[in-house]
């Protein structure tokens, strides 16, 4: 007897479309700040992704999204850039301030 198999739905998240960014440069250089704001494509998240692998270790990036963001979807775009923190770079994913 054949069991009917589940089907495969996999979990999609919706980006947000618009977002700002700042990357901090690390304490140790040259003080310096890099703000973006910007759609957010695959392409600009490799962008803003390679600025602040270029400052360094101890940089920061902040990404602020549409107040409007679901939980899941600022877990996504948290995830687009998880693996710069693994190079020593703080990442900061958040809603933007209404008062912004």
């Amino acid at each position: 007897m054949a069991r009917p198999q589940a089907a495969y739905e996999p979990i999609v998240y919706r980006l947000p479309s618009f977002v700002r960014t700042r990357v901090t440069a690390a304490p140790r250089g040259s003080a310096w700040r890099l703000k973006r704001v910007t759609w957010l494509t695959p392409y600009t998240a490799e962008e803003i992704a390679q600025e602040a692998r270029r400052a360094g270790a101890g940089a920061q990036l902040e990404v602020s999204v549409p107040t409007c963001t679901s939980d899941a979807d600022v877990a996504a775009v948290d995830s687009l850039f998880a693996w710069l923190r693994e190079k020593g770079v703080s990442v900061a994913v958040r809603r933007q301030d209404p008062a912004d």
